[in-house]
């Protein structure tokens, strides 16, 4: 009987299960080393940007001698409920820690964090109606799930309020645009972005219906001076009219707005928002590219859970979906922004990787423990730079 050749021994079940947890051991290791520079990488990022945003905010300092005075969207105060669109609405709540689900309290925390927004909202470029028009339509599809391969994502009413209404709390399509409060209608949205950038040259392009909105007409809300010969442009329309007819080639239009001591100054920090900001198509001011080019292109998916306005008037109830300025954090959620009057110190800061964070002027003493044991949760990794 010849004896066996040991090199054509096959594995025991033993050495194969050996095997097999080795590898998965290796696997797990090289997983939780990939998730730890990718961490890394997206907290350098988010500290790198909210340096830059703070060079911004230091030269509008010096410039002006206050910090950006964003205004009040809603109030500081995180007993409020907050619509599908994420705005407070008028009906008071108190955060229930204990037994509402962990969404529903961030959703209503989130909103008084947004109180001071990042974010600056306008309408598209005139020349974007026919995509944006498609755009709508397809929205509207996607809502009553006509849409094949969207059904799934209506998972919540609330997600559904983002594309039945505009930021006007739930109400609906009819909303008067003469006489509406700005906060509800949010046509425009004057957030710290548009204090950080030549608002005029990036706001004046849109349909002329719009500069009818009370925003724009209010009494406090008067055209700048013409900085040529120091007299007040008669409306806003005068101003889109100067900002269009330069880009048609009338670069003496456009240097009028240009040179508005207000937007003038704003190229001093300009290169600090070089290609960090969050926008739907490329905006060059003072020769800056500020989009990211990683921001997203001008597609169906991209307007998922964008700002929509609903215009009314001359018969036209369309969604409108409004373009958006705005820097991220690393992982993709908007930066926080505090001020408060007389505008002499703020705080920006960042959610960090878990995307929950909790209002900086509010004390924490009065909360019950419940309270506290969630916000240091949601608090721990939040990232805070040199804000004073």
């Amino acid at each position: 009987m010849k004896g066996r050749n040991p090199m054509k021994r096959g594995f025991t079940l033993i050495e194969m299960l050996i095997v097999v947890v080795v590898l998965t051991t290796l696997m797990t290791i090289v997983f939780k080393l990939s998730n730890i520079g990718g961490d890394s990488r997206r907290r350098s990022e988010t500290i790198t940007r909210m340096q830059k945003l703070e060079n911004c905010l230091s030269g509008y300092y010096a410039a002006f001698g206050s910090y950006p005075p964003v205004k009040l969207h809603g109030t500081r105060s995180i007993n409020f409920e907050a619509s599908g669109t994420g705005v407070q609405t008028d009906n008071s709540r108190d955060v229930n820690w204990g037994d509402t689900s962990e969404r529903q309290r961030w959703d209503q925390v989130k909103a008084a964090c947004m109180a001071q927004p990042v974010e600056c909202d306008f309408p598209f470029e005139e020349g974007y109606a026919d995509m944006i028009k498609s755009i709508s339509d397809t929205l509207k599809e996607i809502v009553s799930e006509q849409t094949e391969g969207y059904e799934a994502a209506w998972k919540t009413q609330s997600q559904r309020d983002k594309f039945t209404a505009g930021f006007d709390d739930g109400g609906g399509a009819n909303i008067d645009m003469n006489n509406a409060d700005w906060r509800n209608v949010q046509l425009f949205r004057f957030g710290l972005m548009s204090y950080l950038l030549p608002r005029y040259l990036v706001m004046m392009g849109a349909k002329e219906r719009f500069y009818d909105s009370a925003q724009w007409e209010d009494s406090n809300a008067e055209p700048p001076c013409d900085p040529f010969d120091g007299k007040r442009f008669s409306s806003w329309r005068t101003l889109k009219n100067y900002v269009e007819n330069g880009y048609d080639g009338d670069k003496m239009s456009l240097a009028r707005v240009a040179s508005i001591p207000s937007q003038a100054v704003c190229a001093r920090w300009m290169p600090n928002l070089k290609e960090i900001c969050t926008a739907y198509h490329n905006i060059y001011l003072f020769g800056v590219q500020i989009r990211d080019p990683y921001s997203g292109s001008m597609s169906i998916d991209s307007f998922i859970g964008m700002p929509i306005f609903s215009p009314s008037g001359n018969g036209n109830t369309d969604q409108y979906v409004l373009d958006s300025v705005s820097v991220r954090d690393g992982w993709g959620n908007t930066f926080y922004y505090y001020s408060p009057a007389p505008y002499q110190r703020y705080t920006l800061w960042s959610s960090g990787p878990n995307g929950r964070t909790f209002p900086p002027w509010i004390s924490r003493e009065s909360l019950d423990s419940q309270a506290n044991k969630v916000i240091a949760e949601w608090i721990k990794d939040d990232i805070r730079n040199m804000s004073n």
